[in-house]
């Protein structure tokens, strides 16, 4: 094969490139990587090289969505989502995708004014709860609406991609 000329408008990836297998005790680690010309040894000079960690995003639980509130008519909140998976969710017969991760585990960010984290609440399902005492210790009194980030949580990645909205 030749070299692809810098501005090509696509290059054909086949067979001949392969998926390298990193283990999870390898995540951010640094590894030097070589490429080049697959008929070249490793140490010809039109071997490029660059240091890269990989990142595990692969494992990153995905956002939550469908985020949305309920107020009870003692004005605590509930809070409820839709979890996302990145295994076996492409079926449209279950209620519900399943669950990738080895715990159902999340935690929602109510934020301050300031874009600070007011109050963390964990839970284990998909629905959380902000009561009226909360509430009024986080800032001083009730409000129509509160901005919240929501992540699931990964025994391997930690927490996962945020979704956010004004509730």
């Amino acid at each position: 094969s030749s070299p692809i000329a810098g501005g090509a408008r696509f290059v054909l990836l086949d067979a001949a490139v392969s998926r390298v297998d990193l283990g999870l005790n390898e995540i951010k680690l640094p590894y030097n990587w070589r490429a080049g010309p697959a008929n070249k040894d490793l140490t010809d000079t039109t071997f490029a090289q660059d240091q890269h960690a990989f990142s595990g995003l692969g494992l990153r639980p995905l956002s939550p969505v469908h985020l949305r509130s309920e107020r009870n008519a003692s004005g605590d909140l509930t809070i409820s989502w839709i979890r996302r998976t990145r295994i076996g969710g492409d079926s449209w017969e279950t209620a519900e995708v399943p669950l990738a991760e080895d715990f159902e585990r999340y935690e929602i960010d109510i934020i301050a004014d300031d874009d600070s984290v007011a109050r963390t609440i964990m839970t284990s399902v998909s629905t959380a709860g902000y009561s009226v005492a909360e509430q009024i210790a986080d800032f001083g009194s009730t409000r129509p609406a509160y901005q919240v980030r929501i992540s699931q949580l990964s025994a391997v990645y930690g927490r996962g991609a945020e979704a956010s909205a004004s509730l």
